[in-house]
């Protein structure tokens, strides 16, 4: 449901602005987004795009895009789609189960995938901006990271070296940045055998 005088997720728009860099979808992604997608990541791709959010906090995604960290993870029959990213490398994906919206979090620096209670809706109204989301979580090293690499280009997130899956540290002089769909496969080459 729409929020009088805004969309769906407004809360969410209102609390972590559109960067300057986010941009309209395609009409073909907005097209096979309507039949895919929930209606309100449709009306808040409509309405802002795709890009980062909050001063480069989260990243709206292409799903296409994001999709290969997904089926690396989690199998080539995954039935849940990308559709968030954050500065750290955090995928929100989602799916529909018995009916129902199911939002998850997989988080490949420490090998993990967990379900977000609520709907898509109270996901980025709610959870988003709550105090226990990885955006409050990552505050701290984000701000170091920005200090210390800059901004992030599309597809980038900042990460730590050596990676933490391996016994990496999350301190600030092994804060690197770099493109996320490959560095995030990439973890889960390294750890893959470590998992067996």
């Amino acid at each position: 449901m729409t929020q009088p005088g805004g969309i769906a997720v407004q809360r969410f728009v209102d609390t972590y602005r559109p960067d300057a860099d986010t941009r309209a979808p395609f009409d073909a992604f907005l097209g096979y987004a309507d039949r895919v997608a929930p209606r309100a990541l449709v009306e808040l791709w409509r309405a802002h795009g795709v890009g980062f959010y909050g001063d480069q906090r989260i990243a709206l995604v292409d799903p296409g895009e994001w999709m290969s960290v997904l089926q690396t993870w989690l199998g080539g029959d995954v039935t849940s789609f990308p559709f968030a990213v954050t500065s750290f490398g955090h995928v929100y994906h989602y799916d529909r189960v018995d009916g129902r919206d199911r939002i998850q979090c997989l988080d490949p620096h420490f090998q993990a995938n967990g379900v977000i209670p609520g709907d898509l809706v109270s996901f980025f109204n709610q959870h988003l901006p709550g105090p226990s989301s990885h955006l409050k979580d990552l505050e701290g090293p984000r701000g170091g990271a920005r200090g210390k690499l800059g901004d992030l280009k599309r597809g980038e997130i900042y990460y730590f070296e050596p990676i933490l899956a391996l016994g990496g540290q999350v301190r600030p002089e092994a804060m690197v940045k770099g493109d996320g769909v490959p560095h995030l496969r990439d973890i889960h080459r390294q750890v893959a055998p470590q998992r067996h």
